[in-house]
């Protein structure tokens, strides 16, 4: 299946640039391992900021500078190499039909290994433990027919679809569709169709509930 909705340009443009925060970042990776068209104008914005570099004139280097890092290097050189740090890079893949590549070498496992806890009937997520600072980042499993409750996002926030139907007043998302919020923007999502529902949402920062029942239930639901 081909994904119909995708990050915005200026996001993707941002993505490469490496200015998203670090939480909307891996999503939007994520994605790339979905989707071919978005993964080719990944390359293509790479070939065009190699280029514009490769156009660029060498600024004059400071001399104190230049002397500070040489002396450091010198004394790193002397040093005693560190060990090897753990690396996404050494973690085999997993070949899984539901969680993208650069998702289940963070995890270590596929959906089926997810630890999943339940908030309310027929709703079920896990938290993803990211760096201090990072956002925040879980797994959301859905049951046809279940409603989320109404919120307003805090910051940017980006959904991607893995399995089954996930929507609301805009319209219905599928497998590697990406649903991009911005500060400010209320909605109240849904599951439908056939199949339970799995998507990867990360956020910027905790969403506001409009509803107090949906406030007191923060806690059972990890915010």
């Amino acid at each position: 299946m081909t994904p119909r909705h995708h990050p915005q340009p200026d996001t993707l443009i941002a993505y490469m640039s490496g200015t998203l925060p670090n939480v909307i970042s891996a999503v939007v990776a994520c994605h790339l391992a979905l989707c071919r068209e978005c993964a080719r104008d990944a390359r293509w914005l790479a070939m065009v900021g190699g280029a514009m570099l490769e156009g660029l004139e060498a600024a004059p280097a400071d001399g104190v500078a230049m002397g500070r890092a040489v002396a450091e290097w010198s004394a790193a050189a002397a040093a005693p190499p560190p060990a090897a740090p753990c690396s996404l890079l050494s973690v085999p893949d997993i070949d899984d039909p539901v969680l993208p590549a650069p998702l289940t070498r963070y995890l270590g496992m596929g959906a089926t290994q997810v630890p999943w806890k339940t908030v309310v009937r027929g709703v079920r997520q896990h938290w993803i433990a990211l760096p201090k600072g990072s956002g925040q980042m879980r797994l959301l499993r859905l049951t046809p027919g279940n409603v989320l409750l109404e919120h307003t996002h805090t910051g940017m926030e980006l959904t991607l679809v893995l399995q089954g139907i996930y929507g609301d007043h805009t319209g219905d998302y599928t497998r590697g569709d990406v649903i991009e919020w911005t500060q400010g923007t209320k909605h109240q999502p849904r599951a439908s169709g056939d199949e339970e529902c799995i998507c990867l949402i990360g956020s910027e920062n905790t969403p506001r509930f409009s509803r107090l029942m949906a406030r007191l239930l923060r806690p059972i639901m990890g915010f």
